[in-house]
């Protein structure tokens, strides 16, 4: 009896087991659903009404399901009813999607088509279910994974149907440009919070492009062609998050720089293979600035020291962000003025590794003021602060420095470096001390009228005209 009870009860937990789950990879979570992960070709059970619900007429506990890597090309037929939250179709070379596939997903909180060949959506492929107040809508959906596909533009109302999207990715596209069609399409999303449109060969954003999408915080702007920041981002309302990386800006000024945006807390300038210089006032309107990532700019050798305060209207001293972390290494900085910030122990991470710093008085606040701050916040980074230069102190760290309390050296007004000129300064010594000796040699036999040389007299002169006679010459 027993062993018919435990036989029963393993038939049950296998007979309980989704389709999907003999040919795909399963994980059990929550108890009673699962997460699907397929890499093999299932297109014979994807759209079967049997692998999605049960002799019951109940929907199979899926949570996850991914299906990647198959040559679907084109999804044409109408996903069954399901409670399935995450549904993600990427890499699967699909290319068209017909209209209302995914009608009866009116759980699904994530859909990812990201790695496929979509030039085009029509605007019913996310066609949902008949709802009071709203157009068939996917009631459900709020994050939409539409990256590296063919996308140049999108329809004006493609997302008409899923007014409630909060997180959207069109990165690594053809866009180019965003044409009014693909405006209005972003700017209808107005709860959207997170929008990447990274590596879209993008040079300028639309006038009021940020205007309408009143609860937008993050936005990826990176791997583009922008050579200035574009002023469309003081019309955004909440946004505190901007990735503006990989972009290629030479000079950012106070005149191609920021404009206002008082929300920004986190800002990325990193991998901007071309950036020279961040002069004064680029960053200051950003005055409620927390986090500042700027690392891997192998050309940055400047950042001004008023790159970042402002003196506000009405306002009597100047002010700055409460910057509380610094990223800044993997640049090709060798100075940084201790005013950039105004309270640098108030940072609680900060990097300034993998630059060529100069180990000169002009950095003498780094190992005098910044080290003891640096060491508590990451002991491993701040020993690793190296010096870049002058030559004899490249084999130092700013640490050996702190702990020798060495006070370093200036260079003079004009930027020279007296030690190098060590063999000169010895040479010219050299000369004055032998000098010295020969001079006075030759005033002494100047006044001693040696050898009738340096006698300028009435008598030395006739002396040089004068000739002893000897005893054999006579008189006549």
């Amino acid at each position: 009896m027993y062993v018919y009870l435990v036989f029963s009860m393993l038939v049950g937990l296998a007979q309980s087991d989704p389709p999907f789950c003999p040919p795909c990879s399963c994980k059990s979570v929550e108890k009673t659903k699962f997460e699907v992960t397929c890499n093999q070709d299932v297109r014979d059970k994807l759209f079967q009404e049997s692998s999605w619900i049960d002799s019951t007429n109940k929907t199979y506990p899926y949570k996850t399901l991914l299906v990647h890597n198959m040559p679907i090309l084109t999804l044409d037929k109408k996903f069954p009813i399901s409670n399935v939250s995450y549904l993600s179709l990427a890499n699967n070379s699909i290319v068209n999607i017909s209209d209302s596939i995914f009608s009866n997903l009116q759980d699904m909180i994530t859909l990812d088509l990201s790695y496929n060949n979509i030039e085009q959506i029509h605007p019913d492929a996310f066609d949902g279910q008949y709802l009071l107040n709203e157009f068939r809508p996917l009631k459900s959906l709020k994050n939409l994974h539409l990256d590296h596909n063919r996308i140049s533009s999108l329809s004006n109302d493609v997302f008409e149907h899923t007014p409630h999207i909060e997180f959207l990715t069109i990165s690594h596209n053809p866009l180019d440009k965003i044409d009014h069609q693909t405006l209005v399409a972003i700017t209808s999303l107005v709860y959207l919070k997170q929008l990447d449109l990274s590596y879209t060969g993008l040079s300028s954003l639309p006038d009021a492009f940020l205007h309408t999408p009143r609860y937008l915080e993050k936005l990826d702007l990176s791997g583009n062609q922008f050579h200035r920041i574009p002023e469309t981002l003081g019309d955004s309302h909440n946004l505190s998050d901007l990735y503006f990386n990989n972009n290629p800006i030479v000079n950012l000024t106070e005149e191609n720089g920021f404009p206002k945006i008082p929300t920004l807390k986190i800002l990325h300038l990193s991998g901007m293979r071309k950036l020279l210089n961040i002069t004064s006032r680029a960053l200051s309107n950003l005055e409620n600035l927390e986090e500042l990532f700027c690392y891997d700019n192998p050309e940055l050798t400047h950042i001004d020291k008023d790159a970042l305060s402002a003196k506000r209207d009405g306002a009597e001293y100047e002010t700055w962000p409460p910057i509380k972390k610094l990223y800044l290494q993997d640049n090709k900085l060798s100075y940084i003025d201790m005013q950039l910030i105004l309270q640098w122990k108030d940072l609680t991470e900060l990097d300034l590794t993998n630059n060529p710093w100069t180990c000169e008085c002009e950095n003498q606040w780094i190992v005098d003021e910044l080290m003891p701050i640096y060491l508590r916040l990451d002991e491993q980074k701040a020993k690793r602060l190296r010096c870049g230069a002058p030559i004899e102190m490249v084999a130092l760290t700013f640490y050996d420095v702190y702990k020798k309390e060495t006070t370093m050296r200036c260079l003079d007004l004009y930027g020279h470096r007296p030690e190098r000129d060590g063999a000169l300064l010895v040479g010219i010594l050299a000369g004055v001390l032998i000098t010295i000796p020969v001079v006075l040699f030759l005033i002494y036999a100047y006044q001693r009228h040696w050898f009738g040389l340096f006698d300028n007299s009435p008598a030395g002169f006739s002396r040089q005209f004068y000739k002893k006679t000897t005893s054999e010459d006579g008189p006549f």
